[in-house]
């Protein structure tokens, strides 16, 4: 019988009752490549959508960081965008910091907090990762546009956020110390790593890095992909495994 009645119903107005129900609840996807059971995001724009289904186009690299997580580890995700990493970690048994400056972003991947009930898992943080505690501009078209940097490249929206050093937020309490962090910055890296070096080189130094360099962007930092690889292995880790993608560089490393 319901079939029947939907059978009846005009494409159009099926199509406007499709909109109208997604504006009051957005869908979702759930993921079930890294863990069964799944891991749910919520949808609101075709970039969104592309982004959770197609894992970012690094799902390899995604399993292969999950893969050195044990249960109880304190996960650091610098630059955590909608998710991807933040909330399967939490689901594998993660303590997870996010850090996302990013306002549209931040509310997404909230969202995402919320609906797959890790609020007590994953803590976010506003503001971004870098060499000093400052003020600067972040280059955004928030989710419909590409990741947010703070580099400027044609004609985006901007918005101000806040820096720190993960040193300087270990040191004051702020945060707890890592013991692995995955790290991806738009080419900024060399800032989050110079902010985090006596991390690195401590005692307390997180047994596992993920870091995507972005070779191309580096220079606009004062800095090269070179540069940043000797400040990592000067602090005792070697690396394990890489791979390249598309004008990135996929680094793993261990003490």
């Amino acid at each position: 019988m319901i079939a029947r009645i939907k059978a009846l119903i005009p494409n159009k107005i099926k199509s406007a009752i499709k909109k109208l129900f997604h504006g009051i609840r957005p869908p979702r996807i759930k993921l079930t490549r890294f863990i069964p059971s799944g891991c749910s995001f919520e949808i609101t724009s075709e970039m969104e959508k592309y982004r959770v289904t197609s894992c970012g186009e690094e799902a390899d690299t995604i399993e292969k960081v999950l893969a050195e997580i044990k249960p109880g580890d304190m996960f650091y995700d610098i630059g955590s965008c909608v998710g991807l990493y933040a909330l399967h970690a939490a689901l594998l048994g993660c303590h997870v910091i996010a850090f996302e400056p990013d306002p549209a972003y931040r509310k997404r991947l909230k969202r995402n907090i919320k609906i797959n009930r890790l609020g007590k898992k994953v803590q976010v943080l506003d503001w971004a990762v870098s060499d000093k505690p400052d003020e600067v501009t972040l280059y955004t078209d928030g989710v419909e546009g590409n990741s947010p940097s703070l580099r400027q490249v044609g004609s985006r929206g901007s918005v101000t956020v806040r820096t720190d050093t993960i040193d300087n937020a270990i040191k004051m309490g702020k945060i707890p110390t890592p013991t692995i962090i995955k790290l991806d910055i738009e080419g900024a890296e060399i800032l989050a790593l110079q902010g985090m070096k006596n991390l690195l080189a401590s005692q307390n130094s997180p047994r596992f890095i993920f870091i995507e360099y972005h070779p191309d962007f580096l220079p606009d930092y004062g800095s090269s992909f070179e540069q940043c690889k000797a400040l990592v292995e000067s602090c005792g880790y070697k690396e394990i495994y890489s791979l390249q993608r598309a004008n990135q560089n996929h680094y793993f490393y261990k003490r």
